[in-house]
């Protein structure tokens, strides 16, 4: 019974790794510039683009912050609030894009992704 409860567990490890793998490989195939483009237009848009859904909710409680810091005596969010959080939501995927890509990387190499990584 317990050789078999370690080895149910260890196949639902795999599954785990293998969906991870999967979301990193999905991300390291999205465009760097159109997460940019995105980020310009509507700022939690490149969110929704490299489907970082725990990001986004980081970003969007950042932004309340931030809109409350940069709001001005009516209530609405100035220029620079807009300006930082369109450069925060490009800056923080074009990096998680660019991470994914060292991942798939390190991984056709047969290295381990997590080894070097700076979080």
């Amino acid at each position: 019974m317990d050789e078999h409860l370690q080895e149910l567990l260890q196949q639902e490890d795999q599954k785990r790794a293998d969906a991870e793998i999967r979301r990193t490989y999905a991300l390291s195939q999205k465009s760097q510039g159109m997460a940019i483009f995105l980020s310009i237009l509507l700022a939690f848009g490149a969110y929704v683009y490299t489907r970082r859904w725990k990001a986004l909710m980081i970003f969007l409680g950042w932004c309340l912050f931030i809109g409350v810091l940069f709001s001005d005596e009516e209530g609405e969010v100035s220029l620079p609030g807009l300006f930082l959080a369109s450069t925060w939501a490009a800056v923080d995927n074009c990096s998680a894009i660019q991470r994914a890509r060292e991942d798939i990387e390190r991984l056709r190499s047969g290295q381990n992704p997590d080894v070097n990584r700076q979080t």
